[in-house]
């Protein structure tokens, strides 16, 4: 499954590279709530967590669904709070009309088959609210003050980032921000030379196809978007990996946040949906089994396993395929082997696809 950006015949413009200190908070804050799929952050979690304020601990977390799976727009999209110093992009944050401030921040919750919903509808407040409680009495109570009361709650959230600035990020900020400067440079120029050129090498999940001008991001969502009119915005973090974030909002650019560095290497949607859709069946798991310790052959596990040697056959030419069996010749006769490293490569894989 793949999301698929479609660019104009002449990209030239339409292709943007942006570092915002905003945006670059928020993936620092999505780690600090979600540090299981951070695994190489977790002594930064702790160190952060260990100057926290039992409050502002507290407040983060109440306000963690603006940064989780789906996030508030404004988290998002450096077009809506644009890049500048911290302290005029919360000056920016603490100026966005009181309406779109509590239609961006409920975005994670107002989404209905992945589009926006209207908040301004009651019955959509209540689900909202109600989607909100199952994530905790505290995000409730935000969401509710988002929604009744949004000057208030506006102004909580500015004050609680920049305390947050204050306890941690400014250090954080300056750490990351001569990699994401040079990041920036570089795909700026190229960008203005081959925008199609400046996408690639972006990560091992987003590919490029210059001839169609086509940009695949290898994702567990099938979607096809065009960029004409609305632009596409790409912004590097140094907190996201291994996630690739792509927020697709209607009349607001696309816009793709990726890892940087770059990871070596990316798991495979394909390979994955592929391996398990081979293994689904019970008689290869049997023939997995049968050769998860030795070598053998068709023969020999039809044998001990009462399947007949063309079905025995069938299943691990299909093994074969999605790369979970290997083979060799011992005379006439071919030995299978179960592919260990493919298999325990699934789990970690897997996982990594359903996170991205």
């Amino acid at each position: 499954m793949t999301i698929t950006i479609h660019l104009p015949p002449d990209p030239s413009g339409v292709v943007r590279f942006v570092v915002s200190p905003l945006v670059e908070f928020g993936w620092a804050w999505h780690v600090l709530v979600g540090a299981d799929h951070h695994p190489g952050r977790a002594q930064w979690v702790a160190d952060v967590h260990a100057v926290l304020p039992d409050e502002v601990a507290s407040d983060l977390h109440a306000w963690s669904f603006a940064v989780r799976a789906i996030r508030s727009t404004f988290m998002v999209d450096p077009t809506v709070v644009p890049p500048a110093g911290w302290k005029e992009q919360l000056r920016r944050l603490a100026g966005l009309p009181v309406d779109d401030f509590a239609t961006m921040a409920v975005r994670p919750l107002a989404r209905l088959r992945g589009k926006p919903d209207n908040v301004h509808d009651p019955r959509v407040r209540n689900r909202v609210v109600a989607l909100a409680r199952a994530r905790g009495s505290a995000s409730a109570d935000i969401v509710s003050l988002v929604l009744r009361d949004p000057p208030t709650a506006q102004a909580n959230l500015v004050t609680l980032v920049n305390t947050c600035w204050s306890l941690f990020f400014r250090d954080e900020w300056e750490a990351a921000r001569p990699l994401l400067d040079r990041e920036l440079a570089l795909r700026s120029r190229l960008s203005k030379r081959d925008p199609l050129r400046a996408l690639r090498g972006l990560s091992p999940a987003i590919s490029v196809d210059e001839k169609t001008r086509t940009v695949f991001v290898d994702k567990m969502q099938s979607k096809r978007l065009d960029v004409a009119g609305r632009g596409l915005l790409l912004v590097p973090s140094t907190y996201a990996e291994p996630h690739i974030y792509v927020a697709d909002e209607p009349g607001r650019p696309v816009v793709v946040h990726y890892p940087v560095p770059m990871v070596s290497r990316s798991a495979d949607s394909r390979f994955v949906q592929r391996a398990l859709t081979v293994l689904a069946h019970p008689a290869r798991l049997e023939i997995c089994r049968a050769i998860a310790v030795e070598p053998r052959s068709a023969h020999e596990i039809a044998r001990l396993w009462r399947f007949s040697e063309s079905t025995v056959t069938k299943h691990l030419s299909a093994l074969r395929a999605a790369g979970l069996v290997t083979s060799d010749r011992v005379g006439r006769f071919v030995r299978y082997s179960l592919n260990g490293s493919a298999i325990e490569a699934l789990g970690t894989d897997l996982l990594e696809v359903l996170r991205r």
